[in-house]
This record gives C-alpha cells, structure tokens and sequence, in this order.
C-alpha cells in the first residue's frame, strides 16, 4: 500500500494535469456555493458598498462573465505554447531529465490551473444569471468574486512570465538542481531501513560470508524497469517477523530484468515461498528513475547539464563551470556526513537487512568522469574539477576518501597532460594537481592539540 501511494503521488505531484484540475473541481464548487449565498444575500448589501463592486444590470453581468471566460481561454491557450516551447529549449539545451524539474514546479502548475479555474468558475456562474422576464436574479457576489479572479489570473500571467524568463537561465536551473541534491543528501539509502549496526565494535552483527548468500534463497523480479522505491518499513517488518536476514542486491535507481534477483535470504528454511512473494512486494519498479533514495540520479542530472554544455553543438564552458561548483559542494557534503551503513537491525539491536553499499569513491567517479572525458582539452574545466577536489580536501574526515581524492587528481593530470595543447596551460593545470595533492596531504596530517 505505502509503494502505490508513492507511485501515485509521484505521478500526480510530478504532473501538469493534476493541480489544474483540482484547481478546476474546486472553482466549480466554489461556484454553486458563492451562488446558493447570493440567493439568501439578496442585493441589499450593496447598499452599503456602493461604488466599490460592480452592481450592474443581468445583460452587464453576462458581458462582463463573457469576456472574461473568452478572454482566458485565449490567455490558457498562449500559456500553454509558452510552457510548449520551454520545455522543448529546455530538453535540447539542458537535456530531457530536467524537464522533471519543470512538471513539477509548483508555480508553471498553479498557473495553468487558476486561468482554468477562473473560467470554469466564470462558466457556471453565468448559467445562473436570470434576467427580468425569466424571474429576475442577479449573482452579485459571485460575478464580483469572478471579477476579482480575473484580476489575480492577469497577477499571476505577469509573475509566469518572469517565472519563466528566470528559470531557463543556466544559474537559476542548475541552483535549483544543487540545492535538491543538498536536500536529498541529509538521508540517504539506506538509513531509512530500522538503525544502523557497527561490526567492528559488535562481533555478533557480523553478517554470512559469500558461500552462505550463495545457498540463500532469492527474490525474484517480475518485470524490467528501475528500482524506484523500497518498503523499507515493511522490510523490517517482514524480517523480524519471519526472524529472516535479508541481503539486498540492487539498491534504488538500478535497472531490474524479469528474472534478476532483488534480494536475499537467510535461513533457508523460514524463507518459505509466502515469505519471498511477501518480501517480492517491497520492490516497486518503474520506468524512470525517481530522487526518491537515488542520490545518484540528481548528481547525474548536473553531470548531464555540463557534459551537454562542453559539447560542440552547444560549447557554453561556462554552464559547466557551475555544474563544477554545485557537484563540488554535493561532494564536500558527503565528505563531511557519515556514509550510511550497510548492515541495519531492528530494534532489539539483531541484524535484519545487509544493503548494496554505496561509498564515496564510487559518486566522485560518476560526479566527474564524464566531466573530465569531455572537458579534457579545456584548462578551465579541469582546473575547476581539481579546486573542487582542493575544497573538499579539508572537510574530508575518511582516510580512503582523501585517498580516492588524491588518485583523481592524479588522473586528472594524466589527462590534461596529454589532451591540452598550450604548454603554459599543461604547466598551469600541473601546479594545481600538486597543490591539490599537497591539500590533501595536510588534511592526513594529525590535528595537534592547540597549546594551553
């Protein structure tokens, strides 16, 4: 159940259809009831307003109804080819799996949806109008209310169009995406599965060797797609309640083939068939990829951004350069927090669930490979990646991920010693490689205690 109101409510938050016609039932309810009200309002309590709302005639009434719902479907329908045409400069400039970043934005949605709203709204209170020879009535209130929706559709027309204008600049959009990756960052997969376990001070969390896994029983995918969601409460709760371990093989944002194994478990004879379909059901797959517990998958949404921008078609070293900086600050980030740890017990401090480890090496290749591959010819790019790594340098508390920093730039070298042309740029990049290393090697030296 958790699974399917994830799923959906990816697909309606993530949607442009949704907040719009929500927004759409709403006016029409809103309609009946701004109408019931006027009926038992009668027109006497524009006695006390006059001159500040309008207070016409029926015939003036229908016009000013008329002309405002003909008048936003000709403003819903330029909205429309507006938000066409982003996403379309969007997709081939920055590449198509930003335009998530688009379908989701909450002001593009509420846009489409009050122009809507505002007609349909507009619409029902005009069959309502009654003129003298058809038992005269007259909705003040609610065409005064359908004015004052007029005039907060043309605000919010204006704020689209500088909304819009912002968004589509490099700086905005790649701020946008670096600031998701921070958010995402505070919990990673798979911190959220019960509580973490350290081996090295618990002999009794030590989990099978590989010749056990082997024998374990395994969980089978039904269909391809991606990895997007883990059940991580009923994971747990199936694992202490079949006193099961389960070994996790794919983690979110892996593709998955009919047939490939999802995860393990131990011991062979509480893993009945009923449990492994149980445990099958914590897996939900998809088409693509969600931010939902994939770190991966928005840093990868940056590299994206930047290998598209070093490249020929479009040449702008600059977008790269930013991508370089957010990516740099995501990296500082994981550097600082504690890795998530694979092993997870429950509550009584047993250990229930052993996950695909993700480790920092891994992120700082796909952060930057591609990068520096296609930015190996620029001096610019890869100095930028090695003051990213230099930056990081300091914040870095692992030993191996100073180490893993240390080797990257070091193949940074290699590269742009042989792909740059300019010998003084060859010799620039050089100097920055062993200050870089140099950084590094300061943050292996021990903190002496200040003295007192």
């Amino acid at each position: 159940m958790k699974l399917y109101l994830l799923k959906l409510r990816d697909k309606l938050f993530n949607s442009f259809w949704f907040q719009p016609i929500l927004m759409a039932l709403l006016a029409g309810v809103a309609a009946f009831a701004s109408i019931r009200y006027d009926h038992a309002l009668g027109s006497d309590w524009l006695d006390g307003v006059f001159g500040w709302v309008w207070s016409g005639g029926a015939e003036g009434a229908r016009s000013v109804l008329s002309v405002i719902a003909g008048s936003l479907m000709t403003v819903v329908s330029i909205v429309f080819s507006l938000t066409i045409s982003t996403l379309a400069q969007v997709s081939s400039h920055f590449g198509p799996r930003v335009l998530r970043q688009f379908t989701s934005d909450r002001v593009v949605q509420f846009t489409l949806g009050i122009f809507i709203a505002t007609f349909v709204y507009c619409l029902l209170v005009l069959r309502s109008i009654r003129s003298a020879d058809e038992s005269l009535f007259i909705p003040y209130l609610s065409v005064n209310i359908g004015m004052a929706l007029a005039l907060a559709s043309l605000a919010v027309l204006i704020f689209y169009i500088h909304h819009i204008a912002r968004i589509i600049q490099a700086e905005p959009l790649v701020a946008g995406v670096g600031q998701e990756i921070q958010r995402a960052l505070n919990e990673m997969f798979p911190e959220s599965i019960g509580h973490p376990s350290d081996e090295e001070t618990d002999r009794s969390l030590q989990p099978p060797d590989e010749g056990q896994w082997r024998a374990a029983r395994a969980v089978y995918s039904t269909d391809n797609g991606y990895l997007q969601v883990i059940d991580d409460g009923r994971l747990m709760e199936l694992a202490v309640e079949r006193d099961m371990l389960v070994k996790l093989i794919r983690r979110p944002g892996e593709f998955v083939t009919a047939g490939s194994v999802l995860a393990k478990a131990l011991p062979i004879e509480r893993a009945s068939d009923e449990a492994l379909e149980q445990l099958q059901g914590c897996f939900s797959l998809g088409e693509h990829r969600t931010p939902d517990l994939d770190a991966l998958y928005l840093l990868q949404q940056l590299v994206e951004i930047a290998a598209r921008a070093l490249s020929p078609g479009i040449n702008e070293p600059f977008t790269a350069l930013i991508c370089i900086d957010w990516l740099g600050a995501a990296l500082r980030n994981l550097a600082v927090r504690e890795m998530p740890v694979p092993l997870r017990q429950d509550a009584g401090g047993t250990l229930r669930v052993v996950t695909k480890e993700l480790d920092f090496e891994e992120i700082l290749q796909a952060v930057f490979d591609q990068i520096r591959i296609y930015g190996a010819q620029s001096p610019e790019v890869m100095s930028r990646l090695l003051g990213a790594i230099a930056d990081i340098a300091p914040a870095a508390r692992r030993a191996r991920d100073r180490r893993a920093l240390a080797a990257y730039a070091k193949r940074i070298g290699v590269d742009a010693e042989r792909e740059i042309a300019n010998e003084d740029d060859r010799a620039r990049v050089s100097a920055l490689v062993y200050e870089t290393l140099q950084a590094l090697e300061r943050a292996d030296e021990p903190k002496n205690p200040r003295a007192s």
